[in-house]
């Protein structure tokens, strides 16, 4: 995962990519852990957070304050917290598999263009 720095200046990077985000704020950063917010509207935005000591990655889609979809590692093992179904917890072979932060902004902009919100 490396340092907190060159996960920030990766994730910068790789939102860059993507018409539909508006902006990319740095919530906050210590030594080891970092949060971010890559911001689609006001009320709609992809919120980040690492720990890199811990090996810990969070990838949320959230809209009006509730998470909506997401990806999560922890230490190493992945699942994903389905779009039909927040709350759950899904360790099928799709769930659990590895995905960048590329991977998952194409995710979001699929689930957000199915909605309408794109």
């Amino acid at each position: 995962m490396g340092t907190v720095e060159s996960f920030e200046h990766a994730v910068y990077s790789v939102a860059a990519r993507f018409a539909y985000i508006q902006r990319v704020v740095t919530l906050d950063k210590t030594a080891n852990a970092i949060k971010l917010r890559l911001y689609v509207t006001a009320g709609c935005f992809v919120q980040i957070y690492a720990n890199v000591r811990k090996k810990i990655t969070s990838y949320a889609l959230v809209l009006g304050e509730t998470r909506i979809y997401g990806r999560n590692c922890d230490g190493g093992t992945w699942h994903r917290h389905p779009y039909e179904d927040p709350e759950s917890h899904d360790f099928s072979p799709e769930g659990s598999r590895e995905v960048s932060l590329n991977e998952f902004l194409i995710e979001v902009q699929q689930i957000l263009e199915r909605e309408g919100i794109l």
